[in-house]
């Protein structure tokens, strides 16, 4: 297998794997389905949603079609996912009452008495994965000149 075929697994997985898992934790009670949640904030979780599962189909399309230009399918797909997962780590910073944890306060998991959100260990991981596929397919193709 070539790294530039690698390379567009990897994302393939960071762009749909990312918008299965956002569908699976999100359409829960604790947030979508959550009874205390305003209809109408309600209706903006989901809308995100599906624009991510969009976005992310197209970004997956890009990625796999024949094109003279692929290292732009690859720019495309890597700001898809840096542009859903980053915002992860700084909106409870810009909104305030916002928060990384959907549980009960006191509650959040930790490791040696330090809280580790899920959200950011999850974003964290997948734009990790994003770097790396990105990484790979530039040290990988060779850029062409048509002169």
């Amino acid at each position: 297998m070539t790294r530039i075929k690698l390379a567009k697994i990897i994302m393939t997985f960071v762009l749909l794997g990312g918008s299965i898992l956002s569908f699976i934790l999100d359409w829960s009670s604790n947030h979508l389905l959550n009874p205390e949640w305003h209809p109408h904030a309600r209706f903006h979780g989901a809308l995100l949603l599906f624009l991510l599962a969009g976005v992310s189909i197209v970004g997956a399309w890009l990625l796999w079609r024949d094109s003279r230009e692929p290292e732009v399918a690859m720019k495309v797909a890597a700001f898809i996912s840096v542009s859903y997962w980053t915002p992860l780590f700084y909106i409870p910073f810009l909104l305030p009452g916002s928060s990384w944890w959907a549980g009960r306060p006191g509650s959040e998991p930790r490791i040696d008495g330090l809280i580790v959100y899920p959200n950011l260990v999850v974003a964290a991981i997948f734009l990790l994965l994003t770097l790396l596929a990105y990484r790979m397919f530039a040290g990988a193709h060779v850029t062409r000149s048509d002169g």
